[in-house]
């Protein structure tokens, strides 16, 4: 019998295995961001450099970083860093796929975003 009552939320923790893989994917979409923004973005110039894109494209590097870095540290406000960096993978990916010719980049940050969400499911059950 479980000790659980209605209405209580239950936090499952996230295998090790599952975090290890979380931070992976955070830490290389930081990495494609920014070699990207950094390289091909400003070699290519044009849309590429718009200041939207290019901020969100740093941004997304950014929080990329910390949220691997709030994983490992084992901070208990990991998943609100995680589900921020979903949500702004998400706006990078897209923000990519309209700008055109970035797919790895785009691929990367929806992989990211999946990888995000699902530590924040883990840990908000």
């Amino acid at each position: 019998m479980s000790s659980i009552q209605p209405g209580q939320r239950t936090v499952s923790t996230p295998s090790h295995q599952s975090m290890k893989s979380c931070i992976d994917s955070c830490n290389r979409c930081a990495e494609v961001c920014w070699e990207t923004a950094m390289n091909d973005c400003l070699e290519m110039g044009g849309k590429h450099v718009a200041p939207e894109h290019f901020r969100l494209m740093m941004n997304c590097a950014q929080i990329c970083a910390l949220s691997a870095k709030f994983m490992l540290s084992s901070s208990r406000f990991s998943n609100r860093t995680c589900e921020v960096c979903a949500e702004i993978c998400e706006a990078c990916a897209m923000e990519c796929d309209s700008v055109g010719d970035m797919e790895e980049c785009a691929s990367t940050c929806r992989e990211c975003a999946d990888s995000c969400k699902q530590m924040v499911g883990m840990s908000m059950h």
